[in-house]
């Protein structure tokens, strides 16, 4: 007689808390790419008329900077190229000013998140792969730039939203849950398909090969900010499962193992906070006879 299957070991999830200081979230999908990078930008705020989270589409698109024409290697210039994606993402940003609280200039708040936005920002975009200098690299570059004060008139991210969350997602990690099979050049075409099966093709009739990723980058933020507002229940079960997942394992070999969580939300290499606070550094003056220090520090 033939063998029963054995049934399915159930997964265990374990879901995130949600920051009960946020109310809603603006979501930032990015195709990061040195050549043309691909955004997509949403709204989870409630219906004035009906109080639910209504999410909406705000912008879709691509931008692609500028052919630098001298005799500079292109090595040498990726920098460059690099940082006006950054500052290109910095300003599009304004597109959607979170609410604030005001208060009169006599107001003394009550806690620490009394006059803090309560609209939180994930940017999510897909985890540089390792080997990609230019990947990796962008991101760098992109992250020292997003950060830095300038953005609305000298007013840094951190000071318009009350929590940023950077959510990345691996390239294999996200075919697989959006269900993408094919390879070479098919794969942007059913990219496309894919990313109108969440965006209206009427509204958005020119998704290329970039902002279509940018899309389903932008839809893993949306599951992630749906568990982030306490409603799990929102999110399809593979997605649940690939972001809540409870399991441990280990990875690396020898003195270099080591026992990671599997959920994307668990692990602070694929998700984590952006604070803007002090950090030092210690210098040694050569001319200083004794083995002592100066401590900097700088907000970052």
């Amino acid at each position: 007689m033939p063998r029963d299957k054995k049934a399915p070991k159930e997964i265990q999830l374990r879901v995130p808390i949600p920051n009960p200081n946020i109310d809603n979230w603006i979501v930032l999908g990015l195709d990061p790419s040195v050549s043309r990078i691909g955004y997509a930008l949403l709204s989870m705020f409630p219906d004035p008329n009906g109080g639910e989270i209504d999410p909406k589409w705000l912008q879709v698109g691509s931008a692609k900077p500028d052919k630098i024409e001298d005799d500079r290697h292109f090595r040498t210039t990726l920098w460059i190229r690099s940082k006006a994606i950054a500052l290109f993402i910095r300003d599009f940003l304004r597109v959607v000013p979170p609410e604030r609280s005001t208060k009169s200039e006599f107001h003394v708040c009550a806690t620490e998140n009394c006059c803090k936005s309560r609209t939180g920002l994930i940017i999510s975009m897909e985890y540089p792969t390792p080997m990609n200098d230019f990947l990796v690299a962008l991101n760098r570059i992109i992250h020292v730039v997003l950060f830095d004060a300038g953005c609305s008139g000298g007013i840094s991210l951190a000071d318009r939203f009350g929590e940023i969350r950077i959510l990345t997602t691996n390239a294999s990690t996200l075919r697989s849950l959006m269900g993408l099979k094919q390879r070479g050049a098919k794969n942007k075409k059913e990219n496309i398909e894919k990313a109108y099966a969440y965006v209206d093709q009427s509204a958005y009739p020119e998704l290329d090969s970039d902002a279509c990723d940018a899309v389903l980058m932008a839809m893993m933020g949306r599951y992630a900010a749906w568990i982030m507002l306490g409603e799990p229940d929102k999110v399809p079960n593979s997605f649940l499962t690939s972001l809540c997942n409870a399991a441990v394992e280990v990875k690396g070999k020898g003195r270099n193992a080591h026992t990671v969580t599997k959920g994307i939300l668990h692990r602070s290499e694929y998700w984590y906070t952006y604070e803007r606070q002090s950090y030092g550094i210690g210098v040694k003056d050569a001319s200083n006879p004794k083995k002592t220090l100066t401590r900097k520090y700088f907000l970052i």
